[in-house]
């Protein structure tokens, strides 16, 4: 897997038998704790965020074929290549700490609900859990959520669903805290 992160190589990810779900995307950075991934948007055809999950989650993975390849309608990998500072992240904790720092909205789903996710910005983070300022649908502060980190299985971020979120000079929305 190191040597297609180094090609660029897309590929899936599949998390089968303990969560029914395949993720696709170009790899960044594997660890003996996460996989940090630029993630590919299958109905989009185009690359679309990041996304982080626990690698020992990952049980099967697969090059995509010549034919996939081609389906990549808009191939904008290289919006996304160079961006993190990837070697600040090598686990849950460090990844989210650095997220905190650059103040951005992020996506999180937590087991082992697979088909909610809270969208927030970091408000405190302590080495066992993260406070999130929740944003709803509408681009309305919530309420605060406490998650504890070792609870986390999928973290996304910069992806169109969050940028949808934020109004046009990128990560301006008011956050009364």
């Amino acid at each position: 897997m190191k040597k297609l992160i180094q090609k660029k190589t897309p590929i899936d990810v599949d998390l089968s038998p303990n969560r029914n779900i395949i993720y696709s995307g170009v790899g960044l950075k594997l660890t003996d704790k996460i996989y940090i991934f630029v993630n590919f948007n299958r109905d989009t055809k185009e690359f679309d965020g990041y996304a982080i999950i626990r690698s020992f989650e990952i049980k099967m993975y697969r090059e995509w074929s010549e034919e996939e390849l081609n389906d990549i309608k808009n191939n904008n990998l290289s919006d996304y290549l160079g961006k993190l500072p990837l070697l600040k992240m090598n686990n849950m904790f460090e990844s989210l700490s650095e997220l905190k720092k650059e103040n951005i909205l992020i996506s999180v789903f937590i087991a082992p609900d697979d088909d909610s996710f809270y969208v927030g910005k970091i408000f405190e983070i302590s080495k066992k859990t993260i406070e999130l300022k929740l944003l709803s649908e509408e681009a309305e502060w919530l309420y605060h959520k406490t998650i504890n980190i070792d609870d986390i299985t999928y973290i996304g971020f910069d992806s169109s669903y969050e940028k949808s979120l934020n109004i046009s000079d990128g990560y301006a929305i008011p956050c009364n805290i």
